[in-house]
């Protein structure tokens, strides 16, 4: 029995157990020597990348939001511009309305003073042409009334006489 407890045991210390322990402590120092080194300045490198790539990420975010926030000022003023040359537009606009309002007043106030200027013209023109009319007949009444034919002082004179009367008002028509 004892030979059975002996072959049971769990651990038994040989050569090839020696041998493992021996490859696997050198196979962690080959691991820790080389390529634990080189597994770490990878996951080193790729944690930077990653770190890099992100403040570059925060900063492009916050160059946009700052692009964002410049485009939304610069569209306000274009909105405030717009309004404003609306504004010059509607002002000139009534103002130009008004400009050829008072200049149409002013062309038939030029047309009307004209028209009352033609028309006292043509009343003196009127006026003369009665006057010598009715001097003409004057002259003419009292020569057949008088019987005589008159000189011309005397001509002249009936006639502002006459036209004076007339002038006034005080002329005869029908006695």
């Amino acid at each position: 029995m004892r030979a059975m407890v002996a072959d049971a045991s769990l651990l038994e210390i040989n050569v090839t157990f020696v041998v493992e322990v021996i490859a696997f402590v050198a196979m962690l120092l080959i691991l820790r020597r080389w390529v634990y080194p080189r597994i770490m300045a990878a996951a080193e490198n790729r944690q930077n990348q990653i770190a890099r790539a992100l403040s570059e990420a925060e900063r492009s975010r916050q160059d946009a939001a700052a692009a964002l926030e410049d485009v939304s000022k610069q569209i306000e003023e274009a909105r405030a511009q717009a309004r404003e040359i609306i504004d010059r537009a509607h002002k000139a606009a009534v103002t130009e309305t008004e400009e050829l309002v008072r200049k149409g007043r002013r062309d038939a106030e030029a047309q009307i003073q004209r028209a009352r200027s033609e028309i006292a013209t043509e009343r003196d023109k009127a006026i003369q042409e009665i006057r010598a009319q009715v001097g003409t007949l004057v002259v003419s009444a009292a020569s057949k009334v008088l019987g005589e034919s008159i000189d011309s002082r005397t001509h002249s004179r009936l006639i502002e006489e006459s036209l004076a009367q007339v002038d006034s008002g005080n002329g005869t028509g029908a006695n």
